[in-house]
């Protein structure tokens, strides 16, 4: 049972997860075209139109695995297929957003039950219109070319199977993940503790935390959720 289709669905990491037990073997996972009530980082909702765009979900159990450089994983090879399909340079906004003319296409969301991995991926296709998201793109938007969501899934699924091995070089993934880097080297803005400070991204750790020259406060590093980027 390595993937299975659902004509609509909640949400696709929801649905692994309370059925855990039918998914054990690595990769064995389910995709949809309509997810109904998609989850996001920060416990966000991931809106998206039906038959617009990919949700994808699958799982990894290795004792092996490492939940930091799974996010670096995840997150490089979900850039690297972005780039091929699109033909345009891809970066990653840490901790797991990608990013294209810095806008976002992609949301990555990571959770563990029992010894498995759930690795959701949400990218968005064929959706031309994003209401309030002014941040948001898509394929088409950016490429201007129309896509087939069915065969653009065993792509991505692929790319993710082929690259397996990446996983498990650490240093090489780290160095890679920092080259794809949202902002790295380039003054930015960032809200910390619900004040706006300016800041120069210096690179991500090998424990996850992001390294940030902070204008009169020199480097700092930050976990998920103490530093929101403001762009």
């Amino acid at each position: 049972m390595p993937l299975q289709y659902f004509d609509e669905i909640n949400s696709t990491n929801e649905y692994i997860r309370n059925n855990i037990y039918k998914f054990k073997e690595n990769f064995s996972g389910i995709f949809t075209f309509n997810q109904l009530r998609g989850k996001g980082q920060r416990d966000s909702e991931w809106i998206c139109e039906p038959e617009k765009n990919i949700a994808l979900t699958f799982c990894l159990s290795d004792p092996f695995i490492s939940i930091i450089n799974l996010s670096f994983w995840v997150g490089l090879i979900s850039c690297d297929f972005l780039e091929k399909e699109s033909g345009l340079s891809a970066s990653i906004k840490w901790p797991n957003d990608i990013i294209i003319r810095k806008k976002k296409i992609s949301g990555i969301l990571i959770e563990k039950t029992q010894d498995t991995f759930i690795i959701g991926i949400g990218i968005n296709i064929m959706q031309s219109t994003f209401d309030s998201l002014s941040s948001a793109t898509s394929l088409n938007l950016l490429t201007n070319k129309n896509y087939n969501l069915v065969n653009l899934t065993e792509k991505l699924y692929l790319h993710f199977q082929e690259h397996y091995s990446l996983l498990f070089e650490n240093k090489c993934l780290l160095e890679k993940y920092n080259l794809k880097l949202f902002g790295r080297n380039k003054v930015m803005t960032f809200s910390i503790n619900q004040k706006q400070h300016n800041g120069i991204i210096e690179k991500v750790t090998k424990d996850g935390l992001l390294c940030v020259n902070i204008e009169n406060m020199g480097t700092k590093l930050f976990r998920n959720k103490e530093i929101k980027f403001l762009y």
